[in-house]
């Protein structure tokens, strides 16, 4: 049987450090493998693993990852630069667009001999007038809208608008609107036009 003998002090010293730095260099070793796979810096990793060994490791793993957060920053620079190229190209589709629907606008403008130009409709009624002889009557406000495809035409009065479906350039399906209707109706059903025209 082997006995051992007994220690001195200066050898459990000596102990201890061995142990101390075999246990750091084990917990250094662990963070400098893990730290480039998060994307951290060996050398530094590897200190913070052998002097505070498990600490070390808990924080590298809470620490956010580098990579990860560079990868995603990319694709999201990427999504917002392709987002503005679709942006711009719709904003250059919608302005073509635009200038031929207003193009096209005039000329039926000038056809049917109305203006759809945006104009603001008073905002109060005119006063009533006054009791006396009969005044002339007053020309029919020019405010109804209807739709032939997809293209917005008007205002014309209601006497115009009756004329338009008893010529046969809009039927009862056409939509109609004027200010005040909280959207647009086909014509058949709205009362205050089927009124003024047969069928």
């Amino acid at each position: 049987m082997i006995s051992l003998a007994p220690m001195d002090e200066m050898d459990q010293v000596v102990l201890q450090l061995v142990v101390q730095f075999v246990v750091g260099a084990v917990f250094g070793t662990v963070c400098a493998v893990l730290a480039p796979k998060r994307g951290r810096s060996a050398v530094g990793w590897f200190f913070m693993g052998f002097f505070f060994n498990c600490l070390g490791i808990i924080v590298l793993m809470l620490v956010p990852d580098l990579k990860l957060e560079a990868e995603r920053n990319r694709r999201r620079n990427e999504e917002a630069r392709r987002l503005r190229e679709q942006l711009k190209k719709e904003r250059q589709v919608a302005d073509q667009r635009h200038e031929e629907v207003h193009g096209r606008l005039t000329v039926h403008d000038r056809a049917l001999g109305v203006d759809t130009g945006t104009r603001a409709l008073p905002a109060t009624p005119p006063p009533l007038p006054s009791p006396g002889p009969a005044p002339a009557p007053a020309p029919e406000p020019e405010v109804w809208h209807f739709a032939r495809g997809n293209e917005r035409l008007g205002p014309v009065g209601a006497t115009r608008l009756v004329r338009l479906f008893e010529e046969g350039s809009i039927d009862g399906g056409t939509l109609v609107w004027r200010p005040g209707m909280p959207q647009w109706q086909a014509f058949v059903d709205v009362a205050e036009l089927r009124g003024g025209s047969r069928g």
